[in-house]
């Protein structure tokens, strides 16, 4: 399948930001699930500087701009062929051990509710990969999602608490679960083709677990499936944070900074 991407990230400062870093992981994965056609970022103000490809595969690239007032606009399009591979993660270019994703953070701590949740996954299963299906399942039908009932520092405790949240709560919850039974588990970040009862699309997230002798499976525990060939991979990490496909740092800043996103999937075959 072929999809074409336009996503576009517009800052607006209301006084001026004496420096202002902006650290970009906006490039597609290179793996066997993607072919990367076409993809080319660029920026309103500022140069976009090659920085370098981090040990996860990820091709940094940087913003450096001084004295900004203004708007900066962001946007990142492309082309890209995508296969379905049964929800196995293949080719990735990466250096990091897999069991560093065991490791918890203040998003994916575990709560009496991911216990609760990992007790009824282990009822009668006959391997890893058995297991984190049914981990997933269980994760689905823990929250109901909610447009607009979390933010970006909601913790999967919070989430499970309330009962609701959106992609990235599914997310981290099934993080936590995973990583609760010694799965290595991550974040990530990227694209769904898919209609949308508002007709607007929006980054996507989901969860990468390790299952020994078949390496990095994907799953969406808010789709209910493993992915296929109408999800782009951009990014990944140990949680919304750290897997955050742009970073900014502004110094000496006292003003109001206003985020707007927009995203526009299609198919194009």
């Amino acid at each position: 399948m072929k999809i074409k991407i336009t996503h576009s990230t517009t800052y607006k400062y209301n006084s001026t930001v004496p420096r202002l870093i902006q650290c970009l992981k906006l490039y597609p994965s290179v793996c066997d699930n993607q072919e990367i056609i076409e993809w080319k970022t660029f920026s309103n103000n500022g140069k976009i500087l090659e920085s370098h490809t981090d040990a996860l595969g990820h091709r940094i690239q940087n913003i450096f701009i001084k004295n900004f007032h203004g708007q900066l606009k962001i946007t990142s399009r492309g082309i890209l062929k995508t296969k379905d591979l049964s929800g196995l993660v293949k080719g990735l270019r990466e250096k990091v051990n897999p069991l560093c994703f065991l490791r918890d953070t203040d998003l994916t701590r575990p709560c009496k509710n991911i216990e609760k949740i990992s007790e009824n996954a282990k009822k009668n299963n006959k391997n890893q990969i058995e297991f984190a299906h049914k981990l997933n399942l269980i994760v689905s039908n823990s929250i109901n999602y909610t447009s607009g009932s979390t933010s970006t520092s909601t913790s999967s405790k919070e989430a499970l608490r309330q009962k609701k949240g959106v992609c990235q709560d599914f997310a981290h919850i099934l993080i936590s679960a995973a990583r609760f039974n010694q799965l290595p588990a991550r974040y990530v970040n990227g694209f769904l083709l898919e209609e949308t009862v508002s007709g607007v699309n929006t980054t996507h997230a989901w969860v990468e677990i390790f299952i020994n002798n078949l390496g990095w499976v994907a799953f969406d525990p808010s789709h209910k499936k493993c992915i296929d060939d109408k999800y782009i991979r951009i990014s990944t990490g140990f949680d919304f944070e750290d897997a955050s496909i742009i970073k900014g740092v502004k110094n000496n800043y006292n003003g109001e900074e206003f985020l707007d996103t927009k995203v526009n999937i299609e198919s194009c075959q």
